[in-house]
């Protein structure tokens, strides 16, 4: 009976990894930004002059974007595939690494 489930709640916690990164970068970097409530806010401030530049927030935009539609059960559509989750999670696993305070570089 759960055996459909498992790519959903997969996918749900390699974006709550990411969503932890993008806090403890903040947390890091510029505290006020990290008490913000939106999620959405805090991305958007990641191609700033704080931020990691342009290119690491479009790809994280775009890993969030990609993770939260697999997280959604839509009859029309299929769960993501373990390669595609395998894929997502080695995206996510270099962001955080380009989020890490000893691999940022400085604009």
């Amino acid at each position: 009976m759960t055996a459909g489930w498992w790519p959903r709640a997969c996918a749900c916690l390699i974006r709550l990894a990411l969503e932890g990164g993008i806090d403890g970068y903040w947390r890091r970097v510029k505290p006020p930004v990290a008490a913000c409530r939106q999620g959405r806010a805090k991305q958007l401030m990641l191609r700033g002059r704080l931020g990691p530049g342009a290119e690491t927030a479009r790809r994280v935009a775009f890993a969030w974007a990609t993770l939260s539609a697999a997280t959604h059960h839509h009859c029309y559509e299929l769960a993501p595939t373990a390669a595609e989750l395998r894929r997502l999670h080695t995206e996510v696993s270099n962001l955080l690494e380009q989020l890490e305070p000893t691999t940022r570089t400085t604009n």
